[in-house]
């Protein structure tokens, strides 16, 4: 089905490890990118750690997806916010690794009890987050500070099928107190798809995307021009998209017939 793409573009959690646990076919699947040479990139919409943070915690699963070929929302994070705004002062729901990239970018990062200042309200995961920050997050936004979320993903993966809350949710939580949505830097928003192709050098209808999300990979594919695979762990949930994917499969190996140098049916 797909023999004729010139690359693969996968998200990671959910598709190729879950927490600590290395997914079926994981393995036997980045061994056959690497061995046919098909390029290859990943799309993260992680919110609490670097790409470089994501590689270390992969090499230790044994998955280690090589330099360089993770395009991470939140490594990504500050160069949005400089392209989209310039400047600014940013209130930052997330962990320090992201407060710091966002300064690297050139930006001052507030705290909560300084809300009044805020130019930007910033959301990812925040395992440090409070009744206090959430509620100065949702005040700055609807006093008219833009509203940006690394990502929409209510679920993080983990061990054994289950799942904590995601980035997405905390953002919910300040759209429903401000009354406004958040413009998105990760999947489903064009933004990270545009990195990862031009690292590749493919145009979208060169390349397909493999994701277990169907709000942010299959849906962000389709938008994109991608040809997609859904990786079916549990399926829909409530509120993903009526999108259909080009392929569902229950585990990432299941694709590597349909890619070039696969056996032929």
């Amino acid at each position: 089905m797909f023999r004729d793409r010139r690359a693969v573009v996968l998200d990671l959690e959910g598709v190729l490890y879950a927490g600590g646990e290395v997914l079926p076919g994981a393995k036997e699947f980045l061994a056959a990118l690497d061995g046919r040479g098909i390029p290859h990139r990943f799309i993260t919409n992680i919110s609490r750690h670097s790409a470089a943070d994501v590689r270390a915690h992969m090499a230790i699963l044994g998955i280690d997806p090589g330099p360089g070929r993770i395009v991470g929302a939140l490594d990504w994070a500050g160069e949005f916010l400089r392209r989209r705004y310039g400047a600014g002062r940013v209130l930052v729901l997330g962990v320090e690794t992201l407060q710091a990239a966002i300064r690297a970018a050139g930006f001052e990062v507030v705290p909560p009890w300084a809300e009044g200042r805020a130019d930007i309200v910033l959301v990812g995961l925040d395992e440090g987050l409070t009744h206090f920050s959430l509620s100065a997050a949702a005040r700055a936004v609807c006093r008219g500070a833009h509203f940006v979320a690394l990502n929409p993903d209510v679920r993080a993966p983990r061990e054994g099928g289950s799942f904590e809350l995601g980035g997405g949710a905390v953002a919910l939580a300040v759209q429903a107190a401000a009354g406004r949505a958040p413009l998105v830097i990760g999947k489903p928003g064009p933004f990270l798809f545009e990195q990862a192709m031009a690292e590749l050098g493919v145009r979208a209808a060169e390349a397909v995307m493999v994701g277990d999300n169907l709000r942010t990979d299959v849906a962000g594919a389709r938008a994109a021009g991608m040809a997609s695979v859904w990786i079916n762990r549990w399926g829909a949930l409530p509120g993903d998209p009526d999108v259909k994917p080009d392929m569902e499969v229950r585990r990432v190996d299941e694709i590597l017939p349909h890619l070039p140098g696969g056996a032929r049916g």
